[in-house]
């Protein structure tokens, strides 16, 4: 378990080499190899670290906290942990430098709504890192209204961060490769997690027979069935 836990940073470090080349690239499409201005080391930064942070980490946390948990506990948790303050991180740091960011620069969309936005979005996304240090334990009586807040917070960021960096996509006007190449992320991590939804419902339906089988002394070939093997 420890080993697997120590590739989530790194994961999360490759995931932003990635996304640099990724601005590396866009500013040599955009500039021709020449001297980039301030606004445009800004701008590119502002575009990678919320895109990596707010619409890839953000969501691989999410998927990591559903579709882990039956399968690897605690396991699950410090991976959906570690995913969320790096995704957070990034984001944080990308909202700030979007603040310095000048309008005129932008192409096209609207960018005081994109700003409106970013900033409502990190508003949520404090109140769900706060949400961290103040989880009851699972038996206390507001628990589940602390996993309605919860999920409630994570869906709202989801939406809220998909929506804006798409608004940021009109606003720079990149090459429409790199709006399709987010588009393709999107849909591989949706398809990652239509499959792990069904893998996850087979498993624990059968689990769920299995353990109500041998539980009501239900017999298969004159023993007793579970998940791992006959019981007597």
């Amino acid at each position: 378990m420890a080993c697997s836990l120590s590739r989530c940073p790194s994961f999360s470090i490759r995931l932003l080499c990635i996304s640099l080349l990724w601005t590396s690239a866009a500013a040599a499409d955009a500039g021709g190899g020449k001297q980039r201005e301030s606004s445009d080391v800004l701008l590119n930064a502002h575009a990678v670290l919320n895109t990596v942070g707010w619409g890839i980490l953000l969501p691989c946390g999410v998927i990591a906290a559903r579709y882990l948990k039956p399968f690897a506990d605690p396991a699950w948790f410090y991976a959906h942990i570690t995913l969320q303050i790096f995704g957070y991180a990034l984001g944080v740091a990308g909202w700030i430098t979007g603040l310095n960011l000048d309008d005129e620069d932008a192409k096209g969309g609207d960018p005081g709504k994109h700003g409106a936005i970013g900033g409502v979005l990190f508003g949520i996304c404090t109140l769900q890192m706060l949400a961290l240090f103040l989880r009851p334990k699972k038996d206390h009586k507001i628990r589940k209204f602390w996993n309605l807040y919860h999920y409630s917070l994570a869906a709202s960021i989801l939406i809220l961060g998909i929506i804006n960096i798409f608004e940021g996509f009109e606003i720079m006007s990149p090459p429409a490769k790199w709006r399709g190449a987010y588009i393709g992320i999107l849909v591989a991590l949706g398809g990652i997690a239509i499959m792990l939804e069904i893998v996850t419902w087979i498993y624990v339906c059968r689990k769920k027979r299995y353990s109500e089988a041998a539980l009501h002394g239900a017999t298969v070939g004159g023993t007793y069935q579970f998940e791992k093997g006959a019981l007597g």
